[in-house]
């Protein structure tokens, strides 16, 4: 049996203020990482009916993008936007 506890937390304003900040930059962190994967595989996707050679991009193809890849970003985005390196 497997037991799980809820808690109750009453935070202080400031605390809150603090809590829906930290959120909001997850929230933008996450919605740009996911949107880097869509766009990835909307531009290198291959239509099942249809030959490879022909629905391949024509150009530079994108460099992959997967967890590993967005990780090391993550330490450029803290370079770009300093709200991101106080939480």
């Amino acid at each position: 049996m497997i037991l799980t506890y809820c808690y109750r937390i009453n935070p202080s304003p400031e605390q809150e203020i603090l809590m829906n900040h930290t959120l909001e930059l997850l929230r933008r962190h996450w919605n740009y990482s996911l949107g880097q994967r869509l766009d990835y595989l909307r531009r290198t996707r291959s239509l099942v009916d249809r030959c490879s050679i022909v629905s391949e991009p024509i150009g530079d193809i994108p460099e992959r993008v997967n967890y590993y890849t967005q990780q090391s970003d993550l330490k450029q985005t803290k370079v770009l936007f300093p709200e991101y390196r106080k939480t």
